[in-house]
């Protein structure tokens, strides 16, 4: 069930929406570190690099994860690493983010340095939802993959009438009834009574039969009735 055609085209769709978002937050981190890395806070610079260095790896990870065959204890183990980088990176950011200082010389330079710096620090949690609700389908697939199934003879069986019981609450007995609808009980009620009044009916014509039989004997002259010679016996 895991490995169906339906979840695989999905995973491809998920790997594909991370990776080309992950592309995209390193186009922007690249462009704001080659135009504003002087302006950068001594701490912030390392950690601008670090966010680089995690969704390029996490772009090749992906990429490999879809040409390997598929194994979902794989996929686990990789998105849990990934998904430990890219929180702890963001957590770092949002930690020191209050402390980051802007070394410009006018108020408005400064204002949009506090500004990109939220930008980042509210981009640098799209990736980890991504990651959190692939890694949560991957783990209810492998729950529901996991359960036992019924095989389909069972399933047959089950559906019988002996495989239903019901208690009778008037003459404590144990009945069983099959999962049918009102419709189907009353036509198998009606061709009940059908089938039980064609048994009443042979059953009166074969007592008249009876009765005509032993009429038309008793109407026999009695020298028919009367016992054979003895030179017979």
């Amino acid at each position: 069930m895991i490995s169906s055609p339906r979840f695989l085209k999905a995973r491809a769709i998920a790997f594909s929406l991370i990776m080309v978002t992950s592309m995209a937050w390193i186009v922007c981190l690249c462009v704001y570190a080659y135009v504003g890395w002087d302006t950068l806070d001594t701490a912030e610079q390392p950690i601008i690099a670090l966010m680089l260095l995690i969704d390029v790896l996490t772009i090749i990870m992906l990429l490999i994860l879809l040409i390997l065959p598929f194994r979902e204890w794989l996929d686990a183990a990789r998105f849990l690493f990934l998904l430990l980088a890219h929180i702890g990176i963001a957590s770092t950011f949002a930690y020191w983010n209050p402390r980051f200082h802007c070394p410009t010389t006018t108020t408005d330079s400064e204002g949009v340095c506090r500004l990109l710096n939220l930008y980042i620090l509210v981009a640098s949690w799209v990736i980890p939802v991504l990651l959190i609700l692939y890694a949560s389908g991957l783990a209810f697939a492998m729950v529901r993959s996991s359960r036992p199934t019924i095989p389909p003879m069972m399933e047959r069986e089950s559906i019988l009438p002996m495989m239903r019981p019901v208690l009778d609450g008037n003459s404590r007995t144990v009945s069983y009834s099959s999962p049918t609808d009102k419709t189907l009980d009353r036509g198998s009620a009606e061709e009940q009574r059908k089938h039980i009044s064609g048994l009443y009916s042979t059953s009166e014509a074969q007592r008249k039969h009876r009765s005509e039989l032993s009429s038309r004997t008793n109407s026999l002259p009695s020298s028919l009735t009367k016992p054979p010679p003895a030179f017979f016996v």
